[in-house]
This record gives C-alpha cells, structure tokens and sequence, in this order.
C-alpha cells in the first residue's frame, strides 16, 4: 500500500504541506475517500478523505478530523487555525493542505495513481477503482517510477508526455518549480502558452527528426530551459521526455537519458496498447448502454450501475480556431473521467466517432439532478479547454429512470446538440428541455425532409421571385410572421413605414395568394420558414425519430402568377 510520504513526495513541497503528522508520515493509507457532506463523517483506518467543499476554519472540518481517518486532505491557502490543529493531533490524524488552485480532480488522480494501485471509496458509497480510471493503472505506475528515478540519475525534475501533450508521468518536484510544470501537473496537460512557446522554436519538426536528446533555450523568465528527447517505437513518434535544466547536460547524462528514452519508450508502448484496449471496452459498454432495452440494463449490472435516475450528455467540438478536434475530444473524455472520479457513484463515459457520451447517475428530482450535472459538465469542458471553452457544446437528455431508456436519452442529447451547432445566444450547454421548441423543428425537418424531398415550398417560389425582380417579400414575411402579425413591430424591425408593410403584405396576396389572416396559412409559412432554415446534418445523425407526422399547407397558397 501507498504511504502519505508517497503522496507528499509526488505532489513536493509547493503543492502540498504537512502542518500535522502525529505518527510521521510513513503511515500507509489503503483507499481514497471523497468526503460526501450528504452523509454523516464514519470512517475507517487506512483512509486518505478528501475534505471537499469544506473549509478548514469550519465546524465541519473539526468534525471529519475526530472522524479518525488516517488522513484528512484539505484545500487552502494560508495557515490552519490551532483549534484544528489541536483536534489531529488528539485525533492522531495527518492533515495534508494543498493551494486553493489544485483541483481536486487532479489530487484525486495523483493520490490513486500512486504504486501498489489504491482503490478508490467514497464516503456511503462503493468501494473499488473508479469506474473508466485512466490514471490509476499498473503502466503508469510504472512510468512514475521510470520518471523518478531517471530524475534521480539526472538531478533534473522529469515529465513524461504523449505525442498529444498530455501528461503520463512525473518525478517529484526538485528545487524552484516554474509555472509551465505546475500547470502540467495540475492540469495533466501541456498549458497552450507553453505548447504555443516551443512550436516556435521549432520543437515539433526537430521531434520527427531527432533521435538524440537536444537542449532548448527558454526565452520567456517565467519558463526554465529544458532538455528533450523523443520516445520512438520504430519511426513513430510516440511522445517525449522532459528534464528541466538550466544548461545542457553534459555526455555522460545525456547518454543517460537517451538509454531511459528507450527504454520509457517500450513501456509507453504498452501504456498505448493498454489505453486502446480500455477505450474499446468502454466504447463497448457505452454502445450496449445507448441501445437502451435489456442490453443496457445488463451493461449497467455489470458495471454497478445503479440509480434511482440518469442523464446522458452528450459532448462535441464546434467552432474549432485551427486546433484538432481529436485530440481536444480526447481532452473532454479525459477531464469528464476526473469529475465523475469525484462523484459519489458508478458513472460510464466513452468516445464514439465525434461525441463524447457520459451516463450519469442522480437524483430522481429533475431540477436537482440538472443542476449537480451541469456543474459537473461545465467544470470538465473549462478542464479540457480552459481558454475557449465556448468551443465545446454540451447536449443534456432528460432525466430517465431506468438504464433501458437510454435510447430515448441518446436522441434528445443528439438533438440538443444540433440546435447548439447554430444558436448564436446560448452558452454551449443546454438540457433537451430549455431548446424544446427547437428539437421539435428538427424532429419536424425529419419526418418533412423526406416527405417533401424534390417538392418546393411557396418560400422557394417567394425567395426566387425577390431575387428576379429585386424585391424583399421574402424577409419582409420572415419579421411579419416573426413579430406575431403585428404591423407595428414588423415595420419598427425592417426601418419601414407601416405603410410601406401593409403595401408588401397585399402584393404577397395578389402574386402568391396568401391569406395571412389565415391561422392555418400563418402557421403553415412558419413550419416551411423553419424548414428552410434547419437542414438535417449527415455526420454522427442521431436517430431519426419514430412515428407518421405531416405539416398540412394552408388554404390559398398557390404558384405565383404567371
């Protein structure tokens, strides 16, 4: 089992303290616990708690210390009050803090990715590994313990990276940290800034060439120089390995690190392998889970799925400013791993083609239920791009109360998705029921497209006119229909004279024969202006949905005169 010196060791002295530690700090801990504030403190020996969302000059965290864990983890800046320090040292409890800017998904993912591989429990819930874990495997284990011990021979704080920027492994922090390491670490990613710094310098052409480890000058005061060498497997690229240093090395530990590279290189080698096999598991689970019936049902059973409801969201790129989508889909699944790591029951997330679907357990209150999964949906979008996370929409299904629903689920989230890929004046996120009206319309193009295909709508016969006798009859119906058949409000919204409408309106009679005082007329216009306007997307369609339905045109509506 891991010991909490193990944890400190990883996380070094600038992320993580110590101010308690009446046994020392070779005392071993046996799982991680995520304090539920749902729940009343009972703990066992041998438990690391993280003390979520409490604050150590609190009551509470008073309570959870007489609790008796082995450990109690806290997030905070500056020094513990004497009355908390008091109470672990009667408690015989090691308080560990880290600053307020780590988050807890990453100090939940170190303190499980420690050797001798640490079960994850949550207080009131199961016990076991966290479902879909990532970092917690026996391979990057063995790439920490790789990465330290090159450290050592070195002298130099290590980081090893896919081909992708994402963080595998680490050393223990040595001597002064710079931001671009902490930022790493923290956010198991390579920050943008830094990644934008060294593909200037040229660093990814000299990756696909060099096989030697090379030194780069930093240019920026806030960023030490490092020296790199790529991880190759035959004339693949598969990522690399950092050492922070101020100068190059010298021979002898340069022909050090080239010897570690390739033999990192093996067991990145195997990482991948393991990494895809997990990915088609879970691709395989979520495929059975989004059949919904019987089959997702007997998913879940095996997985330990159970709740008394679920939400399925539903994450896609759009907007991209040049970026890949693969690997910022990656980036989602990863950090949507890390949140519901935290949550306090079974969850399943996995990439199919361009989505990235999550099933998440709540509770059977929908307004409560959206309201946790949001939260927890917007944190793992700003984790995975925090600098434009607008690049990210999220669909969110209804909830369903059993896992055989899901299907239902699947197609409101993929609908949901495609209202956001054209709205212009929401957040990127949104449950099936806040764009209500706008998933009907694309239910509606559906069941139309087809109905209608080759035929054209009196708006084609309007739009075309216009644009033969350089006219606007078209837009002007557009606002009219819009502003509810109100004069006022159309000609105030097209800078005309009420007039100048009224006149555009009967010409609209004389040519097309619309009856816009018409109800059916006005509402056949409107569903054929929406149709128009929302064509069925062909990649990663959702499910086409079931059923007859047809829009019946209004009276009157004919060719234009000859």
């Amino acid at each position: 089992m891991p010991l909490v010196h193990d944890l400190v060791t990883r996380l070094g002295s600038d992320l993580i303290s110590a101010p308690v530690a009446p046994a020392g700090l070779a005392v071993e801990f046996t799982s991680v616990v995520i304090y539920d504030p749902l729940e009343e403190p009972a703990f066992h020996a041998g438990e690391l708690v993280l003390a979520v969302g409490v604050s150590p000059a609190s009551a509470l965290a008073l309570k959870l210390t007489a609790a008796r864990p082995t450990a109690l983890l806290l997030r905070h800046d500056g020094p513990l009050g004497q009355a908390l320090l008091a109470e672990a040292l009667s408690a015989d409890v090691a308080l560990l803090v880290v600053p307020s800017r780590c988050s807890w998904s990453s100090v939940h993912a170190i303190a499980t990715s420690l050797p001798a591989q640490v079960p994850t429990g949550r207080s009131g819930s199961m016990t076991g590994p966290a479902s879909g874990s990532v970092t917690g495997s026996e391979v990057i284990s063995d790439l920490f313990s790789a990465a330290g011990a090159l450290a050592d021979a070195l002298g130099a704080p290590i980081t090893v990276e896919d081909n992708q920027s994402r963080l595998l492994a680490y050393s223990a922090l040595q001597g002064e940290v710079d931001v671009a390491r902490a930022a790493t670490i923290l956010g198991h990613q390579v920050p943008d800034t830094f990644r934008d710094h060294v593909r200037r310098l040229g660093v990814g052409k000299r990756m696909l060439t060099e096989t030697e480890p090379f030194f780069l000058a930093s240019s920026l005061p806030e960023i030490n120089s490092r020296t790199v060498v790529p991880l190759r497997a035959h004339d693949e690229v598969l990522g690399s390995i950092w050492a922070v240093t101020d100068t190059p090395l010298d021979a002898r530990r340069t022909a050090t690190l080239a010897e570690a590279a390739r033999s990192i290189a093996v067991r990145l080698a195997h990482h991948r392998l393991v990494t895809d096999l997990q990915r088609q598991q879970q691709a395989a689970t979520m495929t059975l889970l989004l059949r919904g019936d019987t089959a997702a049902v007997e998913a879940g059973r095996r997985i330990g799925m159970r709740s008394a409801a679920y939400r399925l969201a539903a994450v896609a790129v759009t907007r991209l400013d040049g970026s890949s989508s693969e690997a910022l889909l990656d980036r989602c699944a990863s950090a949507l791993v890390r949140q519901l790591a935290l949550t306090p029951t079974v969850s399943a997330t996995a990439r199919i083609h361009d989505v990235v679907y999550a099933v998440i357990p709540g509770p059977a209150d929908p307004a409560e239920s959206l309201r946790s999964i949001r939260s927890l949906l917007l944190a793992a979008r700003t984790a995975a791009r925090p600098d434009h996370p607008e690049q990210i929409a999220i669909g969110i299904s209804a909830p369903v109360f059993s896992l055989s629903e899901l299907a239902e689920a699947r197609e409101e989230a993929g609908r949901v998705l495609q209202v956001l890929a054209t709205a212009r004046t929401r957040d990127g996120c949104a449950e099936v029921g806040e764009v209500g009206l706008a998933v009907s319309v694309l239910r509606l193009v559906d069941l139309e497209s087809g109905r209608r295909a080759g035929r054209r709508s009196i708006i084609d016969d309007i739009d075309d006119y216009d644009r033969a006798h350089a006219v606007t009859y078209g837009p002007t119906l557009r606002v009219y229909l819009a502003s509810f058949g109100d004069p006022s409000v159309a000609s105030k919204a097209l800078h005309i004279h009420t007039n100048t409408l009224r006149y555009r309106l009967r010409r609209l009679h004389e040519i097309f024969g619309l009856d816009l005082a018409d109800a059916d007329t006005r509402f056949a216009l409107m569903v054929d202006i929406r149709l128009k306007t929302h064509q069925p997307t062909a990649a990663d369609e959702p499910p086409r949905a079931s059923g007859r339905g047809h829009v019946q045109e209004g009276p009157g509506l004919r060719r234009p005169a000859e």
